[in-house]
């Protein structure tokens, strides 16, 4: 790999979703509204008005985990299906369908589609035998996955055979586009590090279990394609090299359902890479190496015969990288240690991260605990594993540095809070409170759309004397049309200001500028007494069946055997006891998280 150049007045963006659960609709929000205001940008330019700036937006990259992986996939299948913004949500209110709902990729699978009174049906344990695969039936996941495969399957088919029959592909996409989906492979990949020794060559062995699927998607751009980046593999080719049936959309949905399977709440999931993924991968130096030394490439430990394909199982991607920065990094500069511009005045590439749990309220040092305990201690592994994994010091240095612009956060910002309630619904029960009502997963794509136009109108900018905006600068300020394309920011006394020397990134056309309504924050209609009353039924039948399955698995694994009396007493007191636990900590926790957040 090498330094990439982008083309002449050309910006590129890699767009970075984290991992957010119930919270992708906030997501599935601000994607829909960047691609509307791409879209309005573009049919402006497509009829040259003159008055509208000229330069290029490209999106090249998209990583993501967990949920954000889910939503990374479908922006590789929008452009193919078309992009039908979700414009009057604030008018249907929770009451009408919103009139592109049954077209839009993004709102259908993360507002409509899904909903625990599916995650709590039984057909995955109809097989008396099968074994527990998850706390939560993922039968309904893979049902939205499904759906959005068939639908840019048959959008592919449209196009070839008519291609007037769907909007015309965008230019503000890559050909191909490069997708990287976080892994926790379970199995890991074995490294062995060569080492000078007193007794000769040695070595010492390491595994790595942070993984990645990386897919190179074709034909979702107008423009003209450009090679398959190396390690990647291609999802929809060329026009004429394969037929719609030998695409790998199969193995793209694979990889969003392996990155998204929430530890033991969601289904663990098989997934295989190409031994050349790890054989192209790249390291970059430790802090303190020769600026002058390349990247390290390290072979991985494995024979041919073993890792063509390489197979493992995996669960949520978010667990050791759940903000995938340096995926899209990396894939916009050409090689790990190669910087992307940071200047205002010379960015010509930047990460954009959409984190609906940013992560940055909240007590700033943790709380002290007794772990003297042995359980304390096993259940406090986990969680500081997991933070650790997080912990990237690089990336938190540039993306706290004001004056870096290749690196932007959007994250959820609501005005007018009361005490209790959070940015955004989804929030509670370790971001599975969406789940639980359409109207909070309603009001968080509102949401989402709200802050992607306030963060486009005033936050995503560039230097007027950048080389990207240069020329239209100089023209439109020539012509007297300039001051609405440039961002704002407040003066002193706190009053909004137009700020002369920055302009929009993505400029905002007049289609998109009036203000986007907020919702009002979401109230179950009967209240949470009502919701559990009505879930209870399905949660307590939910619990019985993966206790009935799980129970005896976990009396094989200490050597209990399930004969006799004394097996079917421990078997039947565990069962009848934990049941009871569980439910009525489950209906605990949901009726104390939704009204201490004011949603009952």
């Amino acid at each position: 790999m090498q330094k990439r150049i982008p083309a002449p007045n050309t910006f590129e963006l890699g767009l970075v979703m984290a991992g957010a659960v119930s919270a992708g609709a906030y997501t599935a929000g601000v994607l829909d509204f960047l691609f509307e205001a791409l879209g309005a940008w573009e049919e402006k330019k497509r009829v040259a008005d003159p008055n509208v700036p000229d330069h290029t937006v490209q999106i090249r990259a998209v990583s993501g985990a967990s949920a954000g992986g889910i939503a990374s996939a479908l922006c590789a299948m929008v452009p193919l299906t078309g992009h039908f913004p979700i414009t009057d949500l604030a008018t249907a209110k929770f009451v009408a369908r919103p009139a592109n709902a049954h077209r839009n990729l993004l709102y259908r699978a993360w507002v409509e589609d899904i909903d625990i009174s599916g995650l709590l049906t039984l057909t995955d344990l109809k097989s008396a035998t099968q074994g527990v695969r998850s706390l939560f039936n993922s039968d309904a996941v893979d049902a939205v996955a499904n759906a959005a495969v068939q639908d840019v399957r048959a959008a592919v088919v449209k196009r070839q055979a008519n291609p007037g029959q769907l909007p015309a592909l965008p230019s503000f996409m890559a050909n191909p586009l490069q997708l990287f989906l976080s892994l926790a492979n379970l199995r890991g990949v074995p490294y062995l590090m060569t080492m000078q020794t007193e007794g000769g060559v040695r070595g010492h062995r390491m595994v790595a279990h942070m993984d990645y699927g990386h897919f190179a998607i074709f034909g979702v751009s107008g423009g003209p394609s450009e090679p398959l980046p190396g390690g990647s593999t291609s999802v929809n080719p060329q026009r004429g090299s394969q037929s719609a049936s030998q695409d790998g959309w199969d193995d793209l949905m694979a990889a969003a359902l392996s990155t998204s399977a929430f530890p033991v709440g969601l289904r663990s999931r098989k997934f295989q890479n190409d031994l050349s993924v790890y054989q192209l991968k790249l390291f970059s130096r430790t802090f303190g190496d020769d600026p002058d030394t390349p990247p390290l490439t390290i072979a991985p430990d494995l024979l041919e015969r073993e890792a063509r394909p390489y197979s493992f199982w995996t669960c949520d991607g978010g667990l050791l990288n759940n903000e995938p920065l340096e995926y899209a990094r990396v894939a916009l500069s050409g090689a790990p240690d190669e910087k992307n511009p940071r200047d205002a005045k010379d960015a010509n590439r930047a990460v954009l991260m959409i984190d609906p749990f940013p992560d940055d309220t909240g007590a700033a040092v943790p709380e002290e605990k007794d772990l003297g305990d042995v359980m304390s201690l096993i259940f406090s592994l986990l969680p500081a594993l997991k933070a650790q994994a997080r912990f990237k010091p690089q990336e938190l240095a540039c993306a706290l540095n004001e004056s870096i612009y290749s690196r932007f956060l959007i994250a959820p910002v609501r005005q007018g809070k009361k005490p209790g309630e959070t940015e955004i619904a989804s929030f509670g029960l370790s971001g599975f409170a969406g789940f639980f009502e359409q109207s909070f997963r309603r009001h968080d794509f509102q949401l989402g759309r709200r802050n992607c136009q306030k963060f486009l109108r005033d936050h995503l900018a560039v230097h007027v004397e950048n080389p990207v905006v240069r020329n239209w600068v100089a023209r439109l300020k020539q012509a007297g049309s300039l001051d609405k394309f440039h961002t704002r920011t407040r003066d002193a006394l706190g009053n909004d200001k137009l700020d002369e020397n920055f302009v929009q990134l993505i400029p905002l056309m007049d289609s998109v500028l009036t203000p986007i309504d907020a919702l009002e924050w979401p109230r179950l209609s009967g209240g949470v007494n009502a919701l559990l009353a009505k879930l209870s039924p399905d949660l307590k039948l939910r619990i019985e069946a993966v206790l009935d399955r799980a129970v005896p698995s976990l009396m094989k694994l200490m050597g209990i055997k399930d004969k006799g009396i004394f097996g079917g007493l421990v078997k039947w007191l565990a069962e009848q006891k934990l049941r009871r636990v569980i439910l009525d900590l489950a209906i605990d926790s949901i009726s104390k998280d939704l009204k201490a957040r004011g949603l009952g």
